[in-house]
């Protein structure tokens, strides 16, 4: 008998060692950080990821995320896309293989939704702090545990045919996109706009490769036609090419220019004056005083003051997405008490409202959010 139950008493202190050598070590969290070190989308990766890193920073000071009682600091694990939907997809399946399976990143459009791709098995929990087409969020599309802060690149060009229509009232509007997903999106949400509310406005899309050195064929073409407005939404190297371009050959004495979607990252390496007289789109700015809303003025004055303090700058637009991005990753760690994608997935859209520099902003049910201040337009 004594036999018997020594030889349980041993069974049973194994079992308890298994069990615990099985169980989830939370010493440390690690969450992947992925944006485009290098290649085109370089200048607008290197501020995502000031971001991010100050988002981590920030709960690191306070000790860590909060998972079963205690702080526990979170570590980045940086990877670099080169602006490659190929190499971010191996990247993706890399980290997955380190165990790493809550990821922020993403800066191109088509580099995000090769990741969409990747994770439609439910691998991991993708946090896209870029734009991206609509159709990603499709039921029948979305991996299962995609979400971005930003959402749908769509968006813009909806928000933005409104304002140009409403504002200008044109009786012909060049749309002046790039041949990739961001301008295929927002080309498609303007034309919606367009089409169901201004059917009057004639509207002409010209398109140009992502990289092309030289637009002047492009705008040439554009001031033949004539338009009253020329719609443009080009981004990072393109932008500050095709803006400098638009200034040099003198188009804007004729037609009004409105540029999509700009921010600090590119907006740095355009002349002043090829920006005077031009409207610009921004989906965040770093002072709002006098906004009507003194939480929000608090939390973007906060917010502007912590980046400097960091970075010896202002927060550059897109790179607050970044930031909201690893906040938001975190916080549902922290209601899921889990590093498991589908717990702090579900944790999130359980408890979808938070505020945000932009506003209060809720989670809606296809993994893209709804901020109260959605996007800015300035004259330059």
């Amino acid at each position: 008998m004594e036999k018997v139950i020594k030889f349980f008493c041993i069974v049973g202190v194994v079992g308890l060692l298994l069990w615990f050598s099985n169980s989830p070590s939370f010493a440390q969290v690690k969450v992947g950080v992925m944006f485009s070190m290098t290649g085109p989308g370089s200048a607008v990766g290197k501020v995502q990821l000031d971001g991010a890193k100050l988002a981590m920073k920030q709960v690191n000071d306070k000790g860590g995320v909060m998972l079963e009682g205690k702080r526990v600091k979170v570590e980045a694990v940086i990877r670099d896309d080169e602006t490659k939907p190929d190499v971010a997809a191996r990247r993706m399946r890399e980290l997955v293989e380190e165990k790493i399976k809550l990821v922020v990143g993403g800066t191109f459009a088509h580099v995000s939704q090769a990741i969409n791709v990747q994770i439609r098995e439910g691998q991991a929990l993708f946090m896209a702090p870029n734009g991206v087409e609509e159709d990603i969020f499709r039921k029948d599309t979305k991996a299962p545990y995609y979400i971005s802060t930003l959402g749908a690149v769509d968006g813009i060009g909806r928000m933005c045919a409104d304002y140009v229509s409403k504002t200008y009232k044109p009786k012909h509007v060049v749309l002046f996109l790039p041949d990739y997903a961001y301008g295929r999106g927002a080309s498609k949400g303007a034309h919606k706009v367009f089409s169901t509310k201004y059917p009057d406005i004639k509207i002409t899309d010209i398109w140009s490769p992502v990289g092309t050195p030289d637009f002047t064929s492009y705008i040439i073409k554009i001031k033949e036609m004539k338009p009253d407005v020329l719609m443009m939404g080009h981004w990072g190297a393109d932008a500050i090419n095709v803006l400098k371009q638009v200034y040099e050959l003198g188009i804007r004495k004729d037609i009004k220019v409105f540029f999509n979607s700009i921010i600090t990252a590119f907006g740095v390496g355009i002349p002043p004056e090829a920006l005077e007289g031009v409207t610009v789109g921004m989906w965040w700015f770093h002072d709002l005083a006098g906004l009507k809303d003194p939480e929000t003025v608090k939390a973007v004055a906060e917010l502007s003051e912590a980046w400097k303090k960091e970075y010896g700058e202002p927060p550059d637009p897109f790179a607050v997405y970044a930031y909201l991005g690893m906040q938001e990753t975190l916080r549902g760690i922290e209601l899921s008490n889990s590093l498991e994608p589908a717990k702090v997935y579900k944790a999130l859209m359980d408890k979808p409202d938070f505020i945000s520099v932009k506003g209060p902003a809720t989670w809606r049910i296809d993994g893209r959010p709804s901020y109260r201040y959605a996007k800015f337009i300035l004259d330059g």
